[in-house]
């Protein structure tokens, strides 16, 4: 495990998205703030957008090259409430970005990130993952409600939204920490899922139209209290932060196992989990995480290295 950065102004971070360039951004509860930090770290980290009104971000897709889009919501850590009606998507086109000014040695923008309000979303109790329907679809994110243990499916072009897949495996028990479907991706005809009070990694089966279920949920783990995940590109495997515990865990899903790939303190409060992008780093995943820094606590990003 390689520390790859950290950034002192916020705790911890929720989730990540990794851009074409090799880039990463970085959503944190504490903040409306989107970060990006440069994995070789040969640039500082930087606020790129702000999202007005709101107190935090949580999940984060990226429906087009260099379009993406954030869940933005009121968030009181740690009793997992929001105000009613604070549930957001926006979108943050980061397509007028410039490249770094060698000379000057900051980001420079030639517009600046456009920011809009997509939807809002005010009967959802706790929306957080994010992920894209289907690569052939620019429009459509599917997007999990923790607290009432549903998927909710937004078109990001007229705003619409609407609830498509609810089961009881995507629900909270009566104990335990009240967040139910936690983490989301989509893949083929399959939306693999965590359910953090469960403790469970599973998937569905989907139209890849629609977003609705044509099948039941299929359990491929049980005794993974996990937080966010990426699946590899073939589906083969995924990879689970586990916020908690430290952990990095690996997931055979066709043998339906787990591994733990690390443990270490690096890894405290570790909450989603992303593949690099570039030729250099294809085979390396990035997990958010917090560290102690001196007498703070602050957001940080470690590199985990796959064979």
């Amino acid at each position: 495990l390689t520390v790859v950065e950290h950034v002192k102004d916020v705790a911890s971070f929720e989730n990540l998205a990794v851009r074409s360039n090799g880039n990463i951004l970085l959503t944190s509860l504490n903040s409306p703030s989107l970060y990006q930090i440069s994995p070789n770290k040969t640039l500082p980290p930087i606020s790129v957008a702000t999202i007005p009104g709101l107190t935090g971000l949580l999940g984060i897709a990226e429906l087009e090259k260099d379009i993406f889009y954030v869940v933005a919501s009121n968030f009181t850590p740690p009793n997992v409430v929001t105000a009613d009606g604070t549930n957001e998507i926006w979108k943050v086109d980061l397509r007028s970005s410039a490249n770094l000014d060698p000379n000057e040695q900051y980001w420079a923008y030639h517009q600046g990130p456009r920011i809009s309000l997509i939807a809002r979303i005010p009967s959802a109790g706790l929306l957080n993952g994010l992920c894209r329907l289907s690569p052939q679809d620019t429009a459509t994110l599917l997007v999990a409600d923790s607290l009432a243990g549903t998927v909710v499916k937004v078109d990001t072009k007229t705003g619409r939204s609407s609830i498509i897949l609810q089961d009881e495996l995507m629900t909270s028990t009566s104990t335990g920490f009240q967040l139910g479907i936690n983490g989301l991706h989509a893949l083929g005809d399959r939306l693999f899922f965590t359910n953090y009070n469960r403790g469970l990694f599973a998937s569905i089966p989907i139209n890849t139209s629609s977003g609705l279920a044509t099948g039941p949920v299929d359990i491929i783990v049980n005794g993974t209290a996990g937080d966010d995940f990426v699946l590899s590109s073939d589906g083969k495997q995924a990879w689970i932060a586990m916020n908690g515990i430290n952990t990095l865990m690996e997931i055979d899903v066709a043998k339906k196992t787990s591994r733990v790939v690390a443990n270490s303190t690096l890894l405290t409060s570790s909450t989603a989990v992303s593949l690099g992008r570039t030729g250099v780093d294809r085979k390396n995943l990035y997990v958010t995480c917090s560290a102690a820094v001196g007498n703070s606590t602050v957001g940080s990003v470690v590199r985990a290295d796959l064979p």
